[in-house]
């Protein structure tokens, strides 16, 4: 890799699904020992986060739940 090369933001995980790679450390990343795989989750310069999981199912842009509407406690002013 070379210094002009851009490296990505974010790479999934190899060793498991569950987990993507975030960039902290570009120069960790571009070291000749970043290429070498490891046990980690991550390469080097990467840190593990779990990936986003929607605790919702989505119908559009409306929520779709089981449970029945609720009134907003804060409502909009009047006009």
């Amino acid at each position: 890799m070379t210094a002009g090369d851009e490296l990505p933001p974010v790479l999934p995980s190899g060793p498991d699904d569950e987990y993507e790679c975030v960039l902290v450390d570009p120069e960790a990343a571009r070291a000749p020992s970043a290429g070498e795989p490891g046990e980690s989750l991550c390469p080097p310069g990467y840190v593990p986060r779990l990936k986003r999981r929607t605790p919702h199912r989505l119908h559009g842009k409306e929520v779709a739940s089981e449970k029945p509407p609720e009134e907003n406690p804060h409502p909009p002013p009047a006009d």
